[in-house]
């Protein structure tokens, strides 16, 4: 049978290990939110075929509020 010390020694093992991983995770997200929000973005929809179609659409809005010059 455990003793009621070996348990908690257990317990309290895994939860170092836990903080541990927590800690190592938030450092990550502390690391990426330190980058300027349009460099995180970057890429994001590279190769996207919507993203290009959405892109296109745009585009062609733009061009339709663009008076034409004879």
């Amino acid at each position: 049978m455990e003793s009621v010390t070996g348990r908690l020694e257990k317990r309290v093992t895994v939860l170092e290990q836990q903080l541990r991983k927590v800690r190592s995770e938030l450092k990550a997200v502390r690391t990426a939110s330190q980058r300027p929000w349009w460099e995180r973005l970057s890429g994001k929809f590279k190769n996207d075929p919507l993203f290009a179609e959405i892109t296109k659409a745009g585009q062609a809005y733009r061009r339709s509020l663009t008076p034409r010059t004879r």
